[in-house]
């Protein structure tokens, strides 16, 4: 028989993962500072009411909880949640504890930042943003027996729990060190009790009429996002700035101010005390044919040795294994046309002015 309930759940889940992987990949080099461990975490606490999806326009409860959010670009963020439910009358299976708590749970979801994603970021949050979130987790529930009489070990259950929702946001202050949230969400079971002795049940199907498996919750929360290393309390934008220091750097004396040029302009960029300069895209390693063009400056039969770099954007291993990718780019390149490569180091992004280029240096 044709389940509708798990075939909504598979889709709705497939297109979320979708979502979050095009916004990694499009995220991953963003052009910020605030990337270290300890920089853009968030503490937060919510509060608000929860009701079966059958019955949205009546209320069964209230619910409380704490988010921990870890920020990776811009645009994603990882979301920590413990929440507790208070007076739960539906409790999914239309039974509440004998206590005030009636459940707990605790839910990792992933966060996709809608304004920044399609608006770009302009190196503080903006007044009002949406985001988007979804994520899996673990559910405890307390039941009483169908007697009244309060609820044994043997009645509590373990459920897998699927969690999706919007967040509506308002920065608030000069520093946007504050966030005031409206978080509407819906809550899915992963399974369904269909045993005949569930909870007193003769019948399957009495037992399945019982079941919800969609809850609703619309929650208001206040956050606080604590210092970073950039002296901010968000990501901050990196300027663009040149390239002048590296180069003194790997020549010990000083050298022209290296302008930047337009990488659509197709123009080979020249030579600086017998150094040549070859420029990439973020997050690319492949030659374009401005690159191209600076390399076949280099006659056949010079020896030359590279030094490949990354911009401070994204992970330390990440852009190590990014710089040696433009390295070999080029190595491959000058060989192929008869140039010897003495040497060809990988540098990864060594300070805030690191650059995505590789210096070519004649021996």
């Amino acid at each position: 028989m044709f389940n509708f309930y798990k075939f909504v759940m598979k889709k709705f889940t497939l297109l979320m993962v979708a979502m979050f992987s095009m916004a990694f990949s499009a995220n991953a080099q963003y052009n910020v500072d605030g990337h270290k461990f300890w920089d853009n975490w968030s503490l937060g606490l919510e509060g608000g009411i929860s009701t079966n999806a059958h019955d949205w326009n009546s209320p069964k409860g209230a619910i409380a909880g704490i988010t921990v959010t870890k920020g990776i670009t811009p645009v994603v963020s990882f979301e920590f949640g413990f929440n507790v439910g208070i007076n739960n009358n539906y409790s999914w299976e239309m039974a509440h504890s004998a206590n005030v708590i009636d459940n707990v749970s605790a839910i990792a979801s992933t966060k996709i930042n809608l304004m920044n994603w399609f608006g770009g970021y302009k190196g503080t949050p903006r007044l009002f943003e949406i985001q988007a979130r979804g994520g899996f987790g673990y559910m405890r529930e307390f039941y009483p027996d169908f007697a009244g009489n309060p609820t044994s070990s043997g009645n509590d259950l373990n459920r897998a729990i699927a969690k999706f929702g919007f967040d509506f946001d308002f920065n608030l202050g000069k520093a946007k060190a504050w966030t005031l949230s409206v978080r509407p969400a819906v809550v899915m079971k992963m399974a369904r009790e269909t045993s005949p002795a569930f909870m007193g049940c003769v019948y399957v199907d009495r037992c399945n009429a019982y079941g919800h498996n969609v809850i609703g919750q619309l929650t208001a929360g206040i956050t606080y996002h604590f210092k970073t290393s950039n002296g901010t309390h968000n990501f901050a934008a990196v300027k663009p700035q040149v390239v002048t220091e590296t180069v003194e750097k790997i020549v010990e004396k000083p050298v022209e101010k290296i302008v930047e040029k337009v990488v659509e302009k197709q123009v080979a960029a020249p030579a600086s005390n017998n150094i040549y300069v070859v420029e990439f895209e973020q997050n690319k390693s492949n030659l374009s044919n401005t690159a191209k063009a600076t390399l076949d400056q280099i006659s056949n039969g010079t020896t030359v040795i590279l030094d490949a770099y990354a911009s401070p954007e994204g992970a330390k291993a990440y852009n190590q294994k990014l710089s040696q990718k433009r390295a070999d780019a080029v190595k491959g390149y000058l060989e192929n046309k008869g140039v010897k490569v003495a040497d060809a180091k990988a540098h990864g992004a060594e300070s805030k002015s690191s650059q995505r280029v590789v210096y070519v240096r004649i021996k």
